[in-house]
């Protein structure tokens, strides 16, 4: 299971969120468009599925995982085909939309849900490999797909794109995706009922969404997801014209450092995985967002305060923030599960990744905004060092184990049954 959504997100989630730039040239040879008219096809790709995830809970809880992925993937397998067949760019735009709907229902939050479904004891582990499949996609994709425009042109490589998906997502989202392990006679962390595994073999435990809203710890984890969201968003869209434009330095300097930081993200998913399953979820998120915090620190002290132009100085920004970026993405979803159960995992965690689409609203075009107004990225980086250093204060608050008195127990449906 892990290994099966890992390569899942390696191609469908990293393969269009990280790749898709590398394209940016070659729409712009063939069409003429504008750097704002395509970045802003961009934003409605990450808008879109923002708003799309409390659907894509409401679906998996409604039709259960395989479905639910085996359609998104599908939609997600044919805007390959789409893109590699564009004339101009409204088709972009809708294709794009479409895309972000079924990223949502392919990628982040159906893994974040069945790794809560089939884990409890190993449940850090399981989250950290899985993850990292985005981050290796970050970090490999991008110039693989760079070699294939200049081989075989760019439409050519979409189609490649869509033989990925047809030979080797869709069939491994069919064979071995499945809601909880009680579909396949197994309880969590693969124990076998024969051994006697009673404790672990309880129905699906926790609180309703409606329940969990109600809560106050549901809107600390607002905050500190929309924070958090708000800071890396605008970091990570704006670190390249940064570097380059007030930094001076190269783009191929500032591409390197910001692939790097893709790469040091692999790091921070594999050490909190396993940090996951021995540390306390809570002080792992308030130590994922310290390092976050660094990266903007690093930026604003020695580069704009100190005026260093010491490029590999960008070093200390690539490392602590990338292993943040990984870090983050691991224990979020591990806490939301230890907080509120299993029970309804995709319905509440959905509605808490909605925010993602409110995070980029605010940090993608307002810090564009400011640096059009100002002619400088210091305001951004003051605002997300921050932004970052409330949500570390708000996350010392949240207490995991308030709620676990409420829990309800309700049998879990069978897949493809309401709930």
């Amino acid at each position: 299971m892990v290994g099966a959504l890992s390569v899942v997100l390696f191609f469908a989630a990293a393969g269009l969120l990280y790749v898709f730039p590398v394209f940016i040239e070659s729409f712009q040879a063939e069409f003429g468009w504008s750097m704002t008219e395509i970045s802003s096809g961009a934003a409605v790709l990450a808008i879109v599925m923002g708003f799309s995830n409390p659907v894509v809970g409401a679906m998996f809880a409604r039709f259960g995982a395989r479905k639910t992925m085996l359609v998104s993937a599908t939609l997600l397998a044919l805007t390959t085909l789409g893109y590699a067949l564009l004339v101009n760019l409204w088709m972009l735009y809708g294709l794009l939309m479409v895309s972000g709907f079924a990223m949502a229902g392919a990628t982040i939050l159906p893994a974040q849900t069945l790794v809560i479904n089939w884990f409890d004891r190993l449940r850090g582990r399981a989250m950290g490999l899985t993850m990292v499949g985005i981050g290796a996609g970050g970090l490999v994709l991008p110039p693989v797909n760079e070699l294939l425009i200049r081989l075989l042109g760019w439409r050519l490589t979409w189609f490649c794109s869509f033989a990925v998906f047809a030979t080797v997502v869709i069939p491994l989202i069919a064979v071995y995706v499945r809601t909880r392990p009680q579909d396949l006679g197994l309880l969590p962390d693969g124990a076998d009922p024969s051994e006697g595994a009673e404790s672990e073999s309880a129905p699906a435990r926790g609180l309703t969404a409606r329940s969990a809203v109600a809560t106050p710890t549901f809107w600390l984890l607002v905050g500190v997801f929309l924070l958090q969201l708000s800071g890396v968003s605008a970091l990570n869209f704006h670190f390249v014209p940064f570097a380059i434009k007030q930094l001076e330095f190269t783009p191929q300097q500032a591409a390197f450092y910001y692939g790097f930081a893709v790469g040091f993200s692999i790091l921070g998913r594999l050490l909190f995985g396993w940090l996951g399953d021995r540390w306390h979820p809570t002080l792992l998120l308030t130590i994922s967002l310290m390092l976050l915090a660094l990266g903007p620190a690093v930026l604003e002290v020695l580069f704009v305060r100190l005026g260093l132009r010491e490029v590999q100085l960008l070093w200390l920004y690539a490392a602590p923030f990338g292993i943040g970026i990984g870090a983050n993405a691991v224990i979020m979803p591990v806490l939301v599960g230890r907080c509120f159960g299993e029970l309804q995992f995709s319905k509440i965690m959905g509605l808490l990744m909605g925010g993602f689409a409110v995070g980029i609203i605010i940090g993608i075009p307002i810090s564009g905004w400011i640096y059009d107004k100002t002619g400088s990225y210091e305001l951004v980086l003051i605002a997300c060092l921050v932004g970052l250093f409330l949500a570390t204060l708000l996350s010392t608050l949240i207490r995991p184990k308030r709620h676990h008195p409420e829990f309800v127990t309700l049998t879990p449906p069978l897949e493809g049954q309401g709930q």
